[in-house]
């Protein structure tokens, strides 16, 4: 985007991490740092930034150099502020204020060792006592709305100096910048499938006099940062260690009580199911590993869980199997192979199994019915 336009200002609105194991607060680490070197002017703070701590937050924060606003996000006791009301930032003459706003209705959650909770404020008072002012000092006023349609609608009505909502918490999609009030509104979607370009062309004290809002699908065709690479690769390298040596403990401390029932791996099933092993090895369910192998997320937990057969389990990927438990095996839809029945209910595999790993955010396509047909052996 940089290279097709000289002055970018670079935002985001919020939910960007979260979680509350360690893996996932390394996994914020590498967003923020990612953020630093792309070189966003400001992100608005969601109810999932703060999972891990306030401190964890503003330290990271501070030191990637990311900029975090949140003019209604205060503390309980204090009323203070976690962090910056709204930030100025300036493009050839223009100066360009952006105010970060979270809706009122989400709950923050309480980071353990926290000596203090957290309060949001009515987004829309907290914007009719600072925007007005704000307009004096800048041309172009841009809310970082952490809130969905309906709320970004009524702030935009209620509060006129506003000149671009970028919608952040569960925002929907929309190709095209919407008209607002006197608010143009961008709403780019989740999970980065998208960014929201939205090009403004302004005309002195008439402020905004064309724009153009698109969503770019962030695809093949964009070419990948080397730098932000690298920050990926460095985590993916370290959890593999960490998870290399968690299963290693996993294994040792499980052996004692696998007990009977346990994982035998695809090679057992073929010597009589033969037939029915060469037609499922053509299907992508036999090479999930590899296309964790070629990412370089063989060590992530999250994913080695659906591209894996039993991971997690005392017998299963990792565990006190001595078998090659790699892809997703016979055994991950129709379950251990020493529970294996003669009464043909191993063929039957609900749309709960399936469920397991084929999300909504994973899998947004998936139609049980449909994708049977595909694996029908």
């Amino acid at each position: 985007m940089r290279a097709s336009f000289k002055d970018v200002v670079l935002v985001d609105a919020g939910d960007a991490f979260g979680g509350r194991s360690e893996s996932e607060k390394r996994k914020a680490e590498v967003v923020l740092r990612s953020m630093g070197i792309m070189g966003y002017d400001a992100f608005c703070v969601g109810e999932s930034e703060v999972e891990f701590g306030t401190e964890f937050l503003l330290d990271a924060a501070r030191e990637t150099k990311v900029p975090l606003v949140g003019a209604n996000l205060v503390y309980h006791k204090t009323r203070k502020t976690v962090v910056q009301p709204y930030v100025i930032t300036k493009r050839a003459k223009v100066k360009v204020g952006i105010v970060g706003l979270l809706d009122d209705v989400l709950i923050m959650p309480e980071a353990e060792g926290e000596s203090d909770s957290l309060v949001v404020l009515d987004p829309i008072e907290t914007a009719k006592k600072l925007i007005p002012s704000l307009k004096k000092k800048v041309d172009v006023v841009v809310v970082l709305a952490h809130m969905g349609f309906a709320k970004c609608t009524k702030l935009a009505n209620e509060v006129p100096e506003i000149d671009v909502l970028v919608s952040g918490h569960n925002p929907g999609v929309s190709m095209e910048a919407r008209k607002e009030g006197n608010a143009l509104l961008m709403m780019s979607g989740t999970k980065g499938q998208y960014v929201g370009r939205l090009v403004l062309k302004l005309s002195g004290k008439k402020g905004i006099a064309s724009f153009d809002g698109t969503l770019v699908s962030l695809d093949g065709r964009i070419r990948e940062s080397k730098l932000v690479n690298a920050v990926i690769q460095e985590y993916n390298n370290q959890e593999k260690k960490l998870t290399e040596e968690r299963m290693r403990q996993e294994q040792e401390a499980t052996l004692s009580r696998a007990g009977d029932d346990r994982y035998l791996g695809q090679e057992t099933c073929r010597r009589c199911h033969d037939g029915v092993y060469e037609k499922v090895a053509t299907m992508g369910h036999a090479r999930a590993y590899e296309g964790l192998k070629t990412k370089n997320n063989e060590g992530l937990a999250e994913c080695l869980v659906c591209h894996t057969t039993g991971y997690g389990e005392p017998s299963g990927f990792g565990g006190s199997s001595s078998v090659d438990l790699k892809n997703v095996q016979c055994e991950s839809c129709h379950g251990m192979g020493s529970k294996h029945k003669r009464d043909g209910s191993y063929k039957r595999v609900s749309e709960q199994k399936c469920l397991v790993c084929h999300t909504k955010e994973r899998s947004p396509s998936f139609n049980y019915k449909t994708y049977l047909k595909k694996i029908s052996h």
